[in-house]
This record gives structure tokens, sequence and C-alpha cells, in this order.
């Protein structure tokens, strides 16, 4: 056989291997359990130190909810409402965060795909909010309706998402008012998955469960949890008439509820770091309770977005290790409630897909994996400080949450004993690449990105020298262009698309 004959036979045979790889859709992940026990930072007596602290805050100082529905369910339990300052004894909020489910299942359209969120699993969510993208072709730009239709389409399609992040990005070329209607239908329609709506006031929260509702009815609703609440507290220690009404529509509809101060260390909290956990904590502690007074059992998320400040620029800088600290912390502290807790996954403050990109993002998925965080948030596409969702960067996130998600798992000892096996045939000088156990394990074993890159350097000139931005964008062009819409009932999406329509023509033009 001549030379040119075997090399031919060894092209096509792995030509043969990578279409066979590339045809096999990896399944969409479901509850992940921590295999890994959680980093702690601090000592039980430090971790009451700050408990304590924080119900020191909450009895002395107390916390402003500027709603008067808030304030007459407080003033009714026996809380110390002066004004719009609640204070609250520690007996009250503890008996009332009790009262939390500390674990509950997600539901989708797809039956098949359910999952948990508990103090022992690990849940991907994609990034939320960015007024701008970086677009297929690079180019940084404000957002659109057909961009976050896009940012669906690519969470529906990479296996690396358990949530859809809603509003992945802003439709800026769609008035606020109507924005609330356009977000919640590329969600339904474009994913099958369960969502954030919008709580940004009562009328969008209802607008989103009764958009929720048209899809899954209203019974199964009733029954389970398909849609995710974010709501934002103005750190520091107060919690806004705003976000508490979306919250109250979200868990009256048994929907899950996600309560979130917002730090930014130095800033609005003291240049400390446990006192800023103290803080944190008493802000997450009073929404917490609060959640549960006006709906007892309500399924809630013990959430925080902390970043620390540059005191050169005063811009929030992500990556860094006092907010590695702060999530181990909040991590013992959640445990400590029996509650589910949200840290931020994928942030970054570069301006491009670069190294510090990388690298800031890095440092955020471990961690947030290392803490055993329950829901790890924008975990696709997050730079810029959130002002930009990048989507070739979506698709390198989507393969890093397979990867963090097989760390989460820790080691599985299932098939030690005949690993060990395999020593004993192979022995000392050989190898165990055509060992019976490695061609059964290999594919379970070892995981094999595709994003990231392996080839020799020749191999990967001969491929077009592309860097990893580049073959990002590449990739998400044919996920989009592959993207088939997920299988809806033709009168449930006339209904669903009547409802928009209807609302627009309610809201006021003026307003719009």
């Amino acid at each position: 056989m001549d030379t040119n004959t075997t090399m031919t036979r060894r092209r096509g045979g792995r030509s043969s291997v990578v279409a066979q790889r590339e045809g096999e859709r990896i399944p969409r992940l479901t509850t992940l359990k921590y295999g890994i026990k959680p980093v702690e930072a601090v000592s039980e007596v430090q971790l009451e130190r700050i408990h304590q602290a924080s119900l020191a805050i909450l009895r002395e100082i107390g916390i402003e909810f500027r709603d008067e529905t808030a304030l007459r369910e407080w003033r009714e339990a026996g809380a110390d409402v002066d004004g719009q300052r609640v204070r609250l004894e520690a007996d009250m909020v503890m008996s009332l965060i009790a009262k939390a489910p500390s674990r509950f299942e997600m539901t989708s359209r797809d039956p098949a795909q359910r999952f948990e969120i508990a103090p022992d699993t690990m849940t991907f969510g994609a990034m939320q909010g960015a007024p701008n993208v970086r677009d297929l072709q690079g180019v940084r730009r404000a957002s659109t309706i057909a961009d976050l239709r896009d940012m669906n389409r690519l969470t529906q399609m990479l296996p690396g998402f358990h949530i859809a992040g809603g509003f992945t990005c802003e439709p800026t070329d769609v008035a606020v008012p109507w924005r609330h209607l356009h977000i919640n239908h590329s969600s339904l329609v474009e994913t099958d998955m369960p969502f954030f709506g919008l709580t940004t006031g009562k009328d969008r929260a209802d607008d989103s469960i009764a958009m929720g509702r048209i899809v899954h009815g209203k019974a199964f609703m009733d029954a389970n949890a398909v849609m995710i609440g974010h709501v934002s507290g103005n750190s520091p220690l107060v919690w806004d008439s705003t976000m508490l009404e979306g919250l109250r529509a979200f868990v009256d509809a048994n929907q899950v509820v996600l309560l979130s101060p917002f730090v930014l260390g130095a800033a609005n909290t003291p240049a400390d770091v446990p006192a800023t956990i103290a803080q944190l904590n008493a802000e997450a502690l009073a929404a917490l309770a609060y959640t549960q007074l006006t709906a007892p059992g309500a399924k809630m998320i013990y959430g925080q977005y902390s970043v620390s400040v540059s005191m050169r620029s005063g811009a929030p800088m992500s990556g860094m290790p006092e907010v590695t600290l702060i999530n181990a912390v909040i991590g013992q502290l959640a445990r400590r409630y029996g509650l589910p807790w949200r840290t931020t996954a994928s942030q970054s403050s570069a301006k491009t897909f670069d190294a510090q990109s990388g690298y800031e993002s890095a440092i955020a998925y471990m961690s947030g994996a290392s803490a055993c965080a329950n829901l790890m948030m924008h975990a696709g596409g997050w730079d810029e400080a959130g002002l930009v969702c990048c989507m070739a960067k979506f698709v390198a996130d989507a393969e890093q949450n397979l990867l963090i998600a097989k760390y989460a798992k820790g080691i599985s000892f299932e098939h030690f004993d005949d690993a060990l096996e395999a020593v004993r045939r192979i022995g000392p000088g050989g190898h165990y690449l055509g060992d019976a156990f490695t061609l059964r394990r290999f594919k379970e074993a070892f995981i094999s990105p595709e994003i990231l890159d392996y080839l020799s350097y020749e191999q990967w000139k001969v491929k077009g020298s592309k860097d990893m931005a580049q073959r990002c964008r590449e990739k998400a062009r044919v996920i989009i262009d592959n993207h088939k819409a997920p299988g809806m009932d033709p009168a449930t999406r006339e209904e669903l698309d009547a409802f928009v329509t209807k609302r627009q023509e309610q809201i006021s033009p003026s307003l719009a």
C-alpha cells in the first residue's frame, strides 16, 4: 500500500471521528449534586460573630422598607416600625426564615428537563441586563430585540445552562414600558427552559406571570415553579416598593424569588470584608424574612451581588480576592440558615474578550464553585462590569459551565476497582491507550472541551490560525442558524402574541 493511500485513510478516519463527535448532542444539564466539600473562609466562632452583627444591625439600626404594604405587614406582625424604618428582633427574623423550603424543583416545557435548587446542588443561569452586546462581528453596540432572540437561541441550544436569562441583553429598540412583554415573549418562544421574569413593579410582574400561565397553564404554575423573579436591594439597608411589588406577585403565583443585596465594597458598604458581609447579610435576612411574612413557605434564594470598587476610578472590579472571601462566607451563612444561595459566576470588567476577561471570569467561577454556590448567575457572556454581553464569550462560558460542573461533582469511586485491574494488566512500562477499560471509559473519565484549543501549532495554522474569540463567534453563528424553536401549540402561540399586542395597546403610548 503506498504512502498517499495510507495518509488518505488516516485523514478519512480522523474526519469520521470528528464528524461523529460533532453529531453527538450533549444532553442539557439537570440536577447537579456537589461531591466536593465547600471552602470555609472563617471559623465557626467568626461566623457566629458575623451572624450576631447582622442581627444587631436589624435590631438597632433597622432596614428601610419603602413600601406601604410591607410596612403594614411588618407592623401587624409586631415589628418596630418608625416611618419607613423597620427594626427586627432576632427571634422574629429566624422564625420566619425557618418557614422557607431548603430545596425545590424547577420545571420546564420539556418534561425531561427538571432540576433541583438546594443547598447541595449547582445551577447555571445565563447573563442578565446588559444594555450592549459584542456581536458576531466583534462589534460593541446597543443591544436589540433581535440580539435578545439570538441570545435565547444560544441558551436553548447550548447544554451548559439550566435557566434562561430572560433579559440576557436589553432590547433597547423596544420602548421601556413595552420591553418586558417582548423579553418574556422571547424567553417563552425561543426556549422551553425555566426563565427569569420581570419584577420591576407590579404590572410588569403580573404580565410576566400572565404570559407564563398562557404557555404553561395556571394549574401547572400553581403547582410548579417555572420562573424566577430577581429582586434587588438598594444597599445600604433599603428595599424599595418597585421590587417588593414584584416579589409579592411572584410568590403569590408560587414562583421563585431571588433576593439580592447589591454590594459595591467600600462604596455602599464599609471598607472592611467582615463588616461588608455583616451588612449584606442583614439586608438579605430582612428580605428573606419579609418573603416568608408575606407568603409562608415561598420558594426563595439567598442572593448577593458583590464586587469591590477601584479607589482609582470608582469602577467595580471583578475577580478580586476579597470577593472570593465574601463568597465563601456567604456560603457558610446560607448553609447555616438552610437556604440555597446565589453568586455571580462569570463576571469581568474587561473591554474585550481578552486575557483579563478570561482571568477574572475563571476566578469568579472557581470562587463560586469552591464555596458550593447553588445558583451560578451570569454564567455566560458578562464583560465590562455587566454593560456588555459578549456573544463569543457566551459560547465559551457555556463550555466552562460543563467543566465547572464536572469539578463540582467531585471524584467518583464507581469504577475504581476496575481501573486498578487495568493497572495490574498493563504493568510497568506499558500504556493504557488500547486497554479495554480505557476504551470503555475515556469519553466520561476525562472531559474533552471543544472550544478550548489543544492542537499543535502546525495543526492550528492549517485550521486558519483562529483565536478563541473567532472560534466562538463562528460556533455561535452555526448554533443560531441551526436553532429550532421548541414546539408550541399554535393556539397557545396565537394567544401569547395577542396578549403582547393587547397589553401594548393598553399601556399609554405617551409612556412609551
